[in-house]
């Protein structure tokens, strides 16, 4: 789906429910189009000035969709950079919670070895 888009000379984003003018995007319209972003359903636009009649049109379109680009572009990088991360996190806690779990065992082995005494066998 096209996310930003050109038609009539003017720039378009999709707000999540209709398409609106570039020049009225807020914070919130931004977010909805960065959340479409991470998926592989999002499209837009190339920029062409020449298709742009409006000068803020221009100027808008241009910023947005040249931040857009990079953060595509960089999606994978991003991905793959988050799945190493969670997996050495996995990796290191797991291994932390294999070693306690082996200290919990020695220490119900060495509580069994104390049942084993025999009081009388204590010299005091």
């Amino acid at each position: 789906m096209k996310y930003l888009k050109i038609d009539n000379n003017k720039g378009f984003y999709w707000d999540g429910n209709s398409y609106q003018e570039i020049d009225k995007i807020n914070r919130e319209s931004l977010l909805v189009l960065l959340n479409a972003a991470e998926t592989n359903e999002f499209e837009l636009d190339a920029y062409d000035e020449s298709l742009l009649a409006n000068k803020a049109h221009q100027v808008i379109y241009e910023n947005i969709h040249s931040k857009f680009e990079q953060f595509l572009n960089d999606k994978d990088q991003f991905k793959t950079e988050v799945d190493t991360l969670y997996r050495e996190a996995v990796s290191k806690y797991s291994a932390d919670i294999q070693n306690e779990n082996l200290d919990d065992i020695k220490d119900i082995e060495s509580d069994d070895d104390e049942e084993d005494i025999n009081p009388e066998d204590i010299p005091f």
